[in-house]
């Protein structure tokens, strides 16, 4: 089943693309931004799951392996949490206090996945009202 879904959802991408680059009175730059734009969604998706990862560089950990002293930031152990999606990457306290890692790279993510998004939206809407502009 789930390969079922993947191969419908590749279909209904490829059939958006199309009818992006179909599509009249559009630059060619504008065009493109499909292409930019996911590539970027990709390694900022990447930066902020990889933020919490302290493996690399154990000294420079985002998430500090001693405890914190009281009122400072946090009280307690610390451990780094990430989440696949939506991208989000924290440091948690015991006393359940957060730290928000890579925001930058979380706002970015947003910003290219809604261009992408929408670019494709507007490309199926195309090929569903003139299909026969991509023969």
């Amino acid at each position: 089943m789930t390969l079922l879904v993947v191969f419908v959802t590749l279909v209904v991408c490829q059939v958006a693309l199309r009818g992006w680059l179909a599509l009249p009175r559009l630059p060619w730059a504008v065009r493109s931004a499909v292409f930019w734009a996911a590539p970027l969604a990709a390694g900022a998706w990447l930066a902020v799951v990889a933020a919490d990862d302290a493996v690399l560089f154990p000294d420079t950990a985002p998430c500090p392996r001693e405890p914190m002293s009281k009122g400072i930031l946090g009280d307690g152990a610390v451990r780094g949490v990430s989440t696949v999606f939506p991208p989000r990457a924290y440091c948690r306290w015991e006393d359940g206090t957060t730290y928000d890692l890579a925001s930058g790279a979380e706002f970015l993510f947003w910003l290219f996945f809604g261009v992408v998004v929408l670019s494709l939206a507007a490309g199926l809407r195309h090929a569903l009202r003139a299909p026969r502009e991509l023969l």
